[in-house]
């Protein structure tokens, strides 16, 4: 058995030791490596990799390097009738990890290093990070059985961007996937090479070989219409209307499930919790205020109760019962469309470099990030300062949060209209008291 540790992890920096346990023997020697303790990890015995410390890459292919050279060590003595002494041991060690090999590798092909780059991280990356490396790669799969070409390292230059580009557009998807698969290409093609050191190319630092990005187009509901969800009284004759190929059965678990997913959808979208928050949202996160360690930054967020929420609570919501995103988007469409969210809106896609515009009715494009949209918009127009907003939905910048809110020019109008600078007496002074309107009709408040 091979295994690593730490020498000494009371303190700020630790040297690293292999221990290899063989034949009933133990041997320990440091390998000349040192880390942050609080970037160790005990349980896989390896660095942690986040972007505070990239170096942990590097210190894990070392060990990795020891590993190998001390299973190769133990093969060695296998063949002997008692277990070395540690000096004979380690003499052999340190020959198989520096020595040279002369045998030539067999070259490593773009897609097997892809292939490699997930298995490294697909336990210690989120699911959503591990799934776009495979739909990468499996796109890129595609485009190879089309070319009859099997990419290298070389061949991933600007020319190759263009023609992956171009393929990929013919097929109708939008600009913004495309910019996704380019970022996992980039990042693997910039690992291989730092990391793994099996290429020396830097072509993807061409000027035009960027992860092209868009400004989605994303709607909220308003405070308006999420009452309407709020309230709607979903009935056996309500789902019989819109639904009348359902069996009795069906029915019943229809109405179980709409009302048990417009309750979560309600919830994330008066906390601004992502859907993988409030959808595991439970009794042990509720008490004063909502608690919640966030998945995703692993922020803790501390939320107020919304009446709406306490509404929801009060009449015996079972926050034990999970949600999957997928069931809530399936879902909650349908609830919008029943509640009359049918406005049609002007949405405008970015498919294949083009911008096309479409009228859609606004039901169609609810979500669950809708929920979480929904809160950042509405609680930035009823006048919660935006520092605030941004702790609970979790920004760090500003900017990125005013691209985020979708707030009309019509919309800001609105809300300054009643503003001080824009309510003023004939004596050209400001109307006393005259601030932005934080109630909306229906008397609920952020």
């Amino acid at each position: 058995m091979v295994t690593f540790f730490l020498v000494n992890s009371i303190r700020k920096i630790s040297s690293i030791s292999i221990l290899v346990s063989f034949n009933g023997k133990k041997y320990r020697r440091s390998v000349g490596e040192s880390i942050p303790v609080k970037m160790w990890n005990n349980t896989k015995k390896r660095a942690k990799v986040t972007t505070d410390y990239t170096y942990g890459n590097i210190l894990n292919d070392i060990l990795s390097k020891w590993e190998a050279a001390a299973l190769r060590t133990m093969s060695h003595f296998k063949e002997y009738y008692h277990p070395p002494i540690p000096e004979d041991f380690f003499a052999r060690l340190d020959e198989e990890f520096y020595k040279d090999d002369t045998t030539a590798p067999e070259p490593v092909l773009f897609l097997e290093y892809i292939q490699t780059y997930i298995n490294r991280y697909e336990k210690v990356r989120s699911g959503l990070t591990v799934k776009k490396y495979i739909t990468t790669l499996n796109k890129l799969r595609k485009y190879e059985e089309e070319k009859h070409k099997r990419l290298r390292f070389g061949d991933i230059n600007i020319d190759f961007y263009n023609d992956f580009q171009s393929w990929f557009y013919r097929q109708g998807f939008s600009d913004n996937y495309f910019g996704t698969l380019i970022k996992v290409i980039k990042q693997t093609y910039r690992e291989a090479k730092l990391v793994d050191k099996l290429h020396g190319f830097d072509y993807i630092e061409h000027k035009e070989f960027i992860a092209t990005s868009k400004d989605s187009e994303n709607i909220y509901l308003t405070e308006k219409e999420l009452l309407k969800i709020h309230h709607l009284n979903i009935t056996r004759e309500l789902v019989i209307e819109h639904f009348p190929d359902l069996s009795n059965f069906q029915i019943k678990q229809k109405i179980k499930s709409m009302l048990l997913i417009r309750d979560r959808f309600l919830i994330g979208a008066y906390t601004g919790l992502r859907v993988s928050d409030f959808g595991r949202l439970n009794e042990m996160n509720i008490g004063n205020h909502i608690r919640m360690k966030t998945i995703k930054t692993g922020a803790n967020a501390v939320i107020p109760i919304h009446p709406v929420i306490q509404e929801i609570l009060d009449n015996g919501f079972n926050l034990n019962i999970a949600v999957s995103d997928q069931k809530i988007n399936k879902h909650i469409k349908e609830i919008a469309k029943l509640a009359g969210i049918n406005e049609k809106v002007l949405i405008h896609k970015h498919i294949a470099g083009e911008v096309k515009q479409e009228y859609i009715e606004k039901y169609k494009l609810v979500c669950t990030h809708t929920a979480r949209r929904s809160f950042a918009t509405n609680a930035y127009k009823a006048g919660v300062p935006t520092i605030a907003i941004m702790k609970i939905t979790g920004h760090t910048r500003e900017l990125t949060f005013l691209k985020y809110i979708k707030v009309s020019a019509e919309e800001n109008a609105d809300m300054l209209k009643n503003h001080p600078f824009f309510s003023r007496n004939e004596n050209n002074n400001a109307v006393p008291g005259a601030e932005p309107n934080t109630t909306n009709q229906n008397n609920y408040r952020i």
